[in-house]
């Protein structure tokens, strides 16, 4: 570091307390398989909670799950709010969500042990269901008031009433936990770039700057369920072949019409399901991502289209059912600069950019100031056990969330 003055993380700790969360959920290719709610989650989850009241912390769990601790100090009026997600996708890697989460706890403690007084109260969160695995941005989505109960009520994957069976909540619970924008005074999120960019540029940190918004679907092709063998080709009503086509189409239209977007085709259900059955219907979970509304809604109304002229191509019957969106985001100013004003003094090159990712700070945002702070993904690879930063990386992101804090917080 350029300044020794400057206050910083505990390296070793930071990296034994890595180690250990990476445990939870470990699979044997190197990641972590750590759903919302499953069992490695919930261990996960107490482990955050037992090492933050070892240090002293306030831990608090709300309606939603959202588990924090919180270090308060005398006459200070807000909070500011710092963290990220212990949840990962199925077969994930070590360092999405679960990197920002540790590095919120991380500055929380060495606040506490220099015995810094601070004109805000600090809050180490970490949000439920990031990943979305039953329903888009769960837990800030709650927090910020905006997650309506149909939704819970509906979600992608098992019925949550059955996921959240004897952890004390209910969905009614979660739905109404939304806090007061008043008690806080802005949002940090630490988390690794999940692309090439910095890595490629030799660039210490990120300073995003914009959020792609994001829109996921549910789209059901219905044709008619016919012998594989002795039906003629001609008069098949294959559900099969709208999902085939969709599928190639959305490529096609995100490739040439809407460089800016990106889309993806992630799972599909045919029915009956059986090689000698021609598909008498098809479920496709697809999303796409944009970085301002209009050219959403211009991707929206197109993909709408096609698909309706895709049915009509293979005699089928269609239904689009929206399972999720979240709109796309401009982070606060101030926060950005000072992010920027945080990697100088500790010697570190910075770059402004845009997040192809989703990420808790996008909601945040409508709510209070918010930033996200970016390091280095070799590879750029996110979302695959092959997920890695490096451990001085590691370090800088979070001594430079570090010194962002204490800028914003009389440090």
């Amino acid at each position: 570091m350029s300044d020794s003055a400057l206050l910083t993380i505990d390296r070793e700790r930071f990296q034994e307390d890595f180690d250990t969360l990476s445990s939870f959920g470990a699979t044997a290719e190197g990641g972590v398989n750590r759903p919302a709610f499953s069992a490695a989650h919930r261990a996960a989850r107490r482990w955050f909670a037992g090492r933050a009241e070892e240090a002293g912390l306030v831990v608090h769990v709300d309606g939603a799950s959202n588990h924090s601790a919180s270090l308060t100090f005398p006459g200070a009026e807000k909070t500011l709010v710092i963290g990220s997600h212990l949840d990962s996708v199925p077969t994930g890697g070590r360092f999405d969500g679960a990197y920002g989460v540790l590095a919120a706890l991380e500055v929380l403690r060495r606040v506490k042990e220099a015995g810094l007084q601070l004109s805000v109260n600090l809050m180490a969160i970490d949000f439920t269901d990031e990943e979305s695995h039953y329903v888009e941005f769960l837990g800030s989505r709650a927090f910020t008031g905006v997650l309506p109960l149909a939704e819970l009520q509906t979600p992608h994957a098992a019925p949550m009433r059955e996921a959240i069976a004897g952890l004390g909540l209910d969905l009614e619970a979660m739905a109404g936990s939304g806090r007061d924008a008043r008690e806080f005074a802005g949002y940090l999120e630490l988390h690794i770039e999940q692309g090439p960019r910095l890595i490629n540029s030799s660039t210490d940190i990120g300073i995003v700057e914009s959020i792609v918004g994001l829109r996921f679907s549910r789209l059901v092709f219905t044709g008619q369920a016919d012998h594989a063998g002795t039906t003629p080709m001609e008069i098949r009503r294959n559900a099969g072949l709208g999902a085939a086509a969709f599928t190639l189409a959305l490529h096609e239209l995100l490739d040439t019409d809407f460089p800016n977007c990106v889309g993806n085709v992630g799972n599909m259900a045919f029915t009956p399901g059986v090689t000698n059955v021609v598909s008498r219907q098809v479920t496709v979970d697809f999303e796409f991502r944009f970085p301002d509304e209009q050219q959403g809604d211009a991707l929206e109304a197109v993909i709408e289209d096609r698909i309706a002229s895709i049915a009509e191509q293979f005699d089928l019957e269609f239904e689009i059912t929206p399972t999720g969106r979240a709109r796309s985001a401009q982070t606060d100013p101030a926060l950005q600069r000072a992010v920027g004003d945080a990697a100088e003094r500790l010697g570190l090159s910075a770059m402004t950019m845009h997040s192809g990712a989703g990420h808790d700070a996008q909601i945040m945002s409508a709510f209070t100031p918010a930033c996200v702070i970016f390091i280095p993904s070799v590879g750029g690879i996110s979302h695959n056990p092959a997920e890695f930063s490096t451990r001085e990386d590691c370090e800088n992101g979070a001594n430079v969330l570090l010194q962002t804090v204490l800028s914003q917080s009389g440090g």
